[in-house]
């Protein structure tokens, strides 16, 4: 599981899919690691923000070539410590992001990732697969 938790701490990227009445949708998202939680946010009148209204379960993608890996998991919405963290972090990186954030015009509704399973691969051989939700 420790090289799971690097590749997620070294990255900032996932690509997410999310499904709605058997319909896929995948979107390049940035996310925020919390400690060992993934926390990221999306406007939930966004379709992937309807999706995930309707469909907690997810799978998304994490790193660069040669190292990479799938997780599958469920998102719930992230506590008011994560959202905290998260802001904070994304005032940080982003911080013209600020001003939006005061004025709420970002109207983020902020989840995290509970981990199912990963499937963790190094170069072009079989990926690992590790358990890592109940």
């Amino acid at each position: 599981m420790e090289e799971v938790m690097r590749l997620l701490k070294t990255n900032t990227m996932m690509n997410l899919a999310t499904c709605h009445n058997d319909k896929p949708r995948s979107s390049i998202m940035e996310y925020i690691m919390v400690g060992d939680t993934m926390v990221f946010a999306t406007d939930p009148e966004s379709i992937k923000g309807r999706n995930l209204s309707k469909n907690p379960r997810v799978s998304m993608t994490v790193g660069n070539m040669p190292v990479f890996m799938a997780i599958d998991g469920t998102v719930t919405y992230a506590g008011p410590r994560e959202v905290e963290e998260y802001n904070k972090e994304l005032v940080r990186r982003y911080p013209m992001f600020k001003e939006m954030m005061d004025s709420g015009a970002m109207k983020f509704k902020h989840f995290k990732v509970e981990f199912d399973v990963a499937y963790y691969s190094e170069g072009m051989g079989a990926a690992k697969v590790i358990k890592m939700g109940k």
